[in-house]
């Protein structure tokens, strides 16, 4: 789909105020309800039987720990520290009027990208009775993590309060703060979040029509772009033209200049921070064509050319490439009627398919060296599979590619065979492990948008359709995504176990299927 929506046209309508952040924020702030669409409740204890409630805590004894030099919390949001394991200062956090009877998930947001193994223990503040821990391993910036808590638990809490302790980690963790501005973040602040009976699909698209489901830039918020502009077009629905223009917000200051952390929560404003952070120019280039930041993301890909024609970092060619590069560099091609970027973006799944598909198995990485990693992982399909389809549905039989269709089709069928009966994928699709709901989601997705092209035969719709069956089951009450791989940071032992947490990015390839379905 290359049609520019004039609702879309011109710069993005949503500026976000970039306020300088406080390092460990002391101040206690009031503790009150917000409703599920991230508005201030009507009624200050009641939990209605149909909604999810989010209490925030007032925050205090927080340490003054050093901030991370070169490092940035992310839109200017506040953030506050958990000191390192050993530390003797605990982050104190209370609320006031909480439900009662009723049991309700803990969260807290990673402001400040983690790589390392962290627990924090939640203890009640006056007994120091331990209720709960928060296992965190390699997690980037703006993941949420959660503890469930009983009803009885909840009560000892409405009465005590509770401190944060880490007990693993070598370093402090940095975790939003309770915005003054809360309809900006809450689900992103620090919360009890109770729902008795709510309607998960409903609050899917609720939470990623909001900040909520805002990501790192790059190829995390790249996938919840594509699933705002996809829903937006598909449904017609405002709140996600608005959404995808406040996201969009979120990453260009008033001169349109590119403000962001990398993945390391590094400052890389105005600069492109590798071949994975360009995926979001493809919605940029769709909504706004004439963005400045277009020039700068072409001239970084050509600066990566290698003399075979393939765009990588370094010495390794990776399946994300499928998806961040090729995709978005024809959808600027076709735009501009660039003929040499539509023919190098091809070229980019064309090499891609010679080097990591091998055997008919799909593998993540291919090495100068000539080794391949990661077999059949299932985020790598779901990069190599979303960029083979988005690249020739933008393509619209402009050049002769009778072998990436032939492609596809072997592609479809080969994945399909892998599939479990919830619909779903194991992380790596051959092996007994568990499922990767993010990657069965960008597998799916690909599948549907190939079929609604006409690039799949109609049977393939079934298969996503089961996907979206099974993806349903692994929302929280109030549609955040679980079952999603951790980022791919701890190496392959990590994808095999069995952690899994909640990602926004998984979400955002959730409503490329859900619009692709619609």
């Amino acid at each position: 789909m290359n049609c520019i929506d004039p609702l879309f046209s011109g710069a993005f309508h949503i500026k976000v105020d970039r306020r300088r952040f406080l390092i460990g924020c002391g101040a206690a702030l009031a503790s009150y309800p917000v409703g599920s669409d991230g508005s201030e409740g009507d009624d200050g204890s009641a939990l209605d039987a149909n909604t999810p409630l989010y209490q925030q805590p007032s925050i205090t004894e927080v340490a003054e720990v050093p901030f991370p030099e070169g490092k940035r919390v992310p839109f200017g949001w506040q953030a506050f520290a958990v000191p390192a394991s050993g530390g003797d200062q605990h982050p104190n956090l209370k609320w006031t009027d909480l439900p009662q009877g009723a049991s309700a998930r803990l969260r807290l947001t990673v402001a400040v990208d983690v790589r390392e193994k962290v627990v924090v223990e939640v203890r009640l503040a006056e007994t120091l009775q331990k209720i709960g821990a928060l296992d965190i391993r390699y997690s980037p910036a703006l993941h949420p993590f959660e503890v469930l808590l009983t009803a009885e638990q909840i009560k000892k809490v409405a009465k005590q309060g509770i401190v944060l302790v880490m007990t693993k980690g070598s370093k402090p963790l940095w975790f939003f703060q309770v915005e003054e501005d809360t309809k900006q973040n809450v689900v992103l602040s620090p919360h009890l979040m109770f729902a008795r009976h709510s309607k998960p699909v409903e609050e899917l698209y609720k939470r990623l029509a909001s900040p909520a489901s805002l990501q790192p830039y790059g190829w995390m918020e790249g996938c919840v772009l594509g699933g705002l502009f996809d829903l937006s077009h598909a449904r017609g629905e405002k709140r996600y033209q608005n959404a995808l223009n406040s996201h969009l917000g979120h990453f260009f200051d008033k001169k349109q200049r590119l403000v962001y952390e990398g993945a390391r929560s590094q400052v890389r404003d105005d600069l492109v921070d590798g071949i994975e952070s360009t995926l979001p120019n493809a919605v940029i280039a769709k909504v706004n064509p004439k963005h400045p930041v277009l020039r700068k993301v072409m001239g970084f890909w050509l600066r990566h050319q290698q003399a075979s024609g393939i765009i990588q970092d370094g010495e390794l060619t990776s399946a994300e490439g499928s998806y961040t590069v090729a995709y978005p560099m024809m959808v600027i091609g076709m735009q501009r009627k660039d003929e040499e970027l539509i023919d190098l973006a091809i070229k980019q799944i064309r090499l891609r398919k010679s080097l990591l598909i091998h055997e008919d198995d799909c593998y993540l990485r291919y090495w100068v060296n000539g080794k391949r990693s990661f077999r059949n992982w299932a985020r790598g399909v779901a990069w190599y599979s979303l960029g083979l389809v988005r690249t020739l549905e933008e393509l619209n039989e402009a050049r002769e590619v009778s072998d990436l269709r032939e492609e596809l089709e072997r592609l479809a069928e080969w994945v399909s065979a892998y599939q479990h009966e919830d619909g779903l994928w194991s992380c790596f699709l051959h092996e007994d492990v568990a499922v990767d709901t993010s990657g069965s989601a960008g597998i799916a997705a690909a599948l549907a948008i190939a079929v609604k092209n006409d690039l799949l035969p109609n049977k393939y719709k079934a298969v996503s359709q089961k996907t979206m069956t099974g993806l349903v089951n692994h929302l929280t009450p109030d549609g955040m995504l679980t079952g999603v791989a951790q980022s791919n940071r701890g190496g392959i032992a990590l994808q095999q176990s069995d952690y899994r947490v909640i990602s926004q990015m998984g979400m955002g390839l959730m409503a490329q299927l859900a619009a692709a379905l619609d």
